[in-house]
């Protein structure tokens, strides 16, 4: 069965909670008194718990995947990445890369759903045995990219929390299907030395 074609089961659960939140029901309307009409309209009002936002961003996830037809085996990947790697990194802190990414693929970057792009990057110990391709941090696209569509994203690097000198590579993920590089496409690439930056601050404040 093709995407696009009907709702998922996935889609027709959060359509159920959607109508259970809301307090929305199918039956014949009541014939009790108007305190008990008053009753039933609070009760409803507490039962509503998904706000505004909440549902807008439920209802997008059901459009993506309703909507998303690639044929992700068949596609042309392509991006541009700027960005400029430092040479000092904290162990003991959050890190963010900052990355101008463009879009050079024939297919639309999404930024939810499934068969979403995101950055994560890959890291290699130069003095200490320290290794990780796949299973670092993730970083989401702020919002879907079209093709020929550029972004400034905030990259976090936080996975490495051993000191020594690193080699990291960020690269881009067509989650559940492949990374960018293996399509031949450039990575940020650099030699970094990981350290305590707390430990530092302590040094400074003294």
């Amino acid at each position: 069965m093709k995407k696009g074609k009907c709702i998922s089961v996935i889609s027709l659960a959060i359509i159920m909670l959607i109508v259970s939140a809301l307090g929305i029901s199918c039956g014949v309307p009541s014939s009790g008194t108007g305190q008990d009409s008053q009753q039933s309209g609070e009760e409803g009002q507490q039962q509503s718990s998904i706000s505004e936002e909440e549902l807008e961003q439920i209802q997008e996830a059901i459009e993506e995947e309703e909507t998303d037809t690639t044929d992700y085996t068949s596609v042309t990947a392509g991006a541009e990445l700027y960005g400029y790697m430092p040479s000092y990194l904290c162990t003991d802190t959050d890190n963010y890369i900052k990355v101008e990414v463009t879009n050079t693929s024939d297919f639309t970057w999404r930024a939810r759903g499934e068969n979403k792009v995101r950055f994560g990057y890959h890291y290699y110990g130069q003095d200490v045995d320290f290794v990780e391709y796949d299973k670092t941090a993730r970083t989401p696209l702020p919002e879907n990219l079209e093709p020929g569509e550029s972004v400034v994203v905030e990259v976090l690097i936080n996975d490495i929390t051993n000191p020594g000198t690193y080699v990291v590579q960020i690269d881009l993920a067509l989650e559940g299907h492949w990374w960018f590089s293996s399509k031949d496409i450039p990575m940020i690439e650099g030699r970094v030395y990981f350290n305590s930056c707390l430990d530092d601050r302590d040094f400074l404040d003294d």
